[in-house]
């Protein structure tokens, strides 16, 4: 079926998902020297990162991994350098709180070592040691000249680079994104998704492929880069600080303060540690919102209205404040009085900046959640004065 080209729109994101810095006069940052940079220097042997990897203390191969899969020839000539001792490149690792690394850097490399260690291939199309064409690990090591090959192969010792934990997110993303410079630029999401696999990103992946998700976007935010996952990240996080249960290790409520990356990172962390039964409830809350949203105002729900003739793209900003707003709201309530105070905010100057300028700030981010409080406040203000006759 050939996708409706109308309805393929990116995301008004205002590239807040770019490995970029910038920061406004409401900015609460440390200058990037004074940050926590903890990066150490290791080497391991291909066994013991193997022993490693079967244990799953290892991910290789996280989502922002897009790179194509080598070949089988690329696969044989990096196990044919080993044996001949030929160095290899740093292999970059980041490590997570609980303790487990996810590959920067290198994971082709490490799968190859992996994969040939497991008899998953054989050699084929070698120049220099042609000798050892067509063979496995497995015949190899039982053939009396070559099993020494094995041993070497296994010995090796790979010189890697962890960025230890704790590293503020904005310094891991640079890193990230300096190492990775060679081969597909990766956004923050993208690199969030890699640092904190577990419930988190399970979940934004389920959300993400909600009906009801697609429907009240009128099916418009691309899954490429991950947009649809950073979109809906943002509302759960904000969603939650305002219900203020995103607190810090010492189990207070924090506040945001101007840094995106940290908060979401937070988040991803929450998430992670999650009951099941949360997530769950989480997981219907959304669902319900949607079906909500899409009720209250349609598929164009979410976009900033256009005084031109063509639509704007979905408003990120738009959607996580509208989202809180519908959650304020018990079950069955009016839809009418709901859509009117959309209709209300959408005529509001200072909201419909604070959704589009230096978004990411803390002034305009209060800005804007006081704003659809304020509004639902009234909304609730008003029905009461109906039922009292007043």
């Amino acid at each position: 079926m050939i996708e409706d080209k109308e309805k393929v729109v990116d995301l008004e994101d205002y590239n807040t998902m770019e490995v970029k810095e910038e920061h406004t006069e409401d900015d609460v940052t440390e200058d990037y020297p004074d940050l926590s940079i903890k990066i150490e220097s290791a080497r391991f042997s291909i066994f013991e990162l193997k022993r490693r990897y079967d244990r799953g203390m290892i991910c290789v191969d996280p989502d922002f991994q897009r790179l194509a899969v080598w070949s089988n020839k690329q696969k044989s000539e990096l196990i044919e350098s080993v044996i001949m001792g030929i160095p290899l490149p740093l292999i970059y690792l980041a490590e997570n709180a609980d303790g487990k690394l996810v590959v920067v850097d290198g994971r082709q490399r490490l799968t190859t070592f992996f994969e040939f260690l497991n008899n998953s291939f054989r050699l084929r199309d070698l120049k220099i040691l042609k000798q050892i064409n067509g063979m496995n690990i497995q015949e190899m090591d039982k053939n009396i000249k070559y099993s020494r090959y094995v041993t070497m192969i296994e010995d090796t010792q790979l010189a890697i680079q962890i960025i230890k934990h704790p590293t503020k997110d904005r310094v891991r993303f640079d890193i990230f994104d300096r190492v990775n410079r060679g081969g597909t630029p990766l956004n923050k999401q993208e690199m969030r998704n890699a640092l904190y696999q577990g419930n988190a990103t399970k979940l934004l992946n389920r959300l993400s492929h909600m009906p009801s998700f697609k429907k009240a976007t009128g099916n418009s935010i691309s899954p490429t880069h991950m947009k649809d996952k950073y979109i809906i990240l943002r509302a759960l996080c904000f969603y939650l600080l305002y219900q203020g249960e995103i607190v810090n290790s010492n189990n207070e409520k924090i506040e945001y303060r101007s840094d995106m990356e940290e908060f979401l990172g937070t988040g991803m962390q929450l998430f992670n540690s999650m009951s099941e039964e949360r997530l769950y409830a989480l997981e219907k809350l959304f669902d319900q919102t949607m079906q909500r949203a899409y009720e209250c105002m349609g598929e164009d729900g979410f976009r900033i209205p256009s005084k031109g003739k063509s639509r704007r793209p979905i408003s990120m900003t738009l959607f996580e404040t509208l989202f809180y707003y519908y959650t304020l709201f018990e079950k069955n309530f009016d839809i009418s009085m709901m859509r009117q105070g959309v209709k209300e905010l959408l005529c509001d100057g200072e909201y419909l900046e604070s959704l589009q300028y230096t978004v990411d700030s803390s002034f305009r981010v209060a800005k804007r959640f006081q704003k659809v409080t304020d509004k639902y406040k009234e909304i609730i203000d008003v029905r009461k004065n109906k039922r009292a006759g007043v």
